[in-house]
């Protein structure tokens, strides 16, 4: 859960609590509002998995850098001028023009 979502849920909690002990009546929420509030919490979490796999697609992780230099050093190693190369996510993501 994000720190955003650990607020939230503390503040719904804390709301509940002094609610129940001051005796003060819950505030009552429309069904279109909770179902928005679904909806925006639903669009939250997909919109930070987006940013967090976009983010590991352009920027892989060091064990795959490793293993393309390793590659890289094995084909100069056997006198052939160039390994695989690493992929530039970039180019993947901008098709060339035709």
């Amino acid at each position: 859960m994000s720190v955003a979502g650990l607020k939230k849920q503390f503040h719904k909690a804390t709301q509940n609590v002094s609610e129940k002990v001051g005796g003060a009546e819950g505030t009552k929420l429309d069904d279109d509002f909770t179902e928005v509030e679904k909806k925006m919490d639903t669009t939250a979490r997909a919109v930070m998995d987006i940013i967090t796999k976009t983010t590991e697609y352009l920027q892989p992780n060091p064990a795959t850098r490793a293993k393309m230099s390793m590659m890289n050093s094995m084909s100069r190693m056997r006198g052939q001028e160039k390994g695989p190369g690493y992929a530039q996510t970039e180019a993947i993501l901008m098709p060339l023009p035709h």
